[in-house]
């Protein structure tokens, strides 16, 4: 069953994570006889590109307000999200003018927090690369104090954000897996052993500032042992990070 449940998830994972890439961006056609594009987000910034009625732009993401566009034929800048009103989508439809936010955008993620796993305090840092704007990579190292005994941690995973583009609460899933270290405390000889696990999990995530963050985390492990039955250990987290 617990099987089971890890394969749903992750093809569940996977499938919205390629979906929501597929169509994350926007194509605009300019209406106006032309649109100035900028080298950076900001009107000091000079205008290296032209853009003509008729020609199609691609949105890709939010500065204040300021937008990263791509042109036609592949050079990139930054227009006002007042020159994008004088564009109109492919099927003549008004532009939604998205609010494309740059926090959906980053590329790297540090954090920690606090949390328990498996009844044990626990103290979890982790480093996050992103692959889209939905999909990150993630690498997290805990530690979990108990009086019998303390476990390390490591693992390396997937983690898809359904809503990146909600900047207060979005719900997140991912899958992974990695290895426990068992250090035993019991006299007069500590026990020490090592684990390979694989988890699934659940949790949320949401946006302080435009460079710092909130993340819940509850995680189902199963750690595959040298006995006859496996371990299944639960974990919940929370903790803050900043991301660039």
């Amino acid at each position: 069953m617990r099987n089971a449940l890890m394969l749903a998830l992750w093809l569940a994972t996977i499938g919205a994570a390629a979906a929501h890439a597929a169509g994350r961006h926007v194509r605009l056609v300019v209406t106006r006889p032309y649109l100035n594009m900028h080298l950076g987000p900001g009107r000091a910034y000079p205008v290296f590109y032209v853009v003509a009625r008729g020609e199609t732009l691609t949105v890709l993401f939010s500065r204040t307000d300021w937008y990263k566009v791509r042109a036609p034929r592949g050079a990139e800048g930054w227009v006002r999200r007042r020159a994008l009103m004088h564009t109109r989508l492919p099927s003549g439809a008004p532009a939604p003018i998205p609010p494309y936010p740059d926090f959906a955008t980053h590329h790297w993620e540090i954090g920690a927090g606090y949390g328990v796993y498996n009844r044990q305090n626990l103290v979890t840092a982790y480093v996050d690369r992103s692959l889209t704007r939905s999909l990150d990579f993630e690498f997290v190292l805990q530690q979990a104090f108990g009086t019998l005994d303390d476990r390390y941690i490591a693992t390396i995973g997937l983690r898809h954000t359904f809503v990146p583009e909600w900047r207060r609460f979005s719900p997140t899933a991912g899958i992974g897996t990695g290895y426990q270290y068992t250090q035993a405390k019991v006299p007069p000889k500590p026990l020490e052993t090592s684990n390979q696990l694989a988890y699934v999990s659940v949790g949320a995530r949401g946006f302080i500032t435009r460079r710092f963050m909130w993340r819940f985390d509850w995680r189902s492990y199963v750690v595959f042992t040298h006995q006859n039955s496996n371990e299944e250990p639960e974990e919940w987290k929370f903790g803050l990070a900043v991301f660039f």
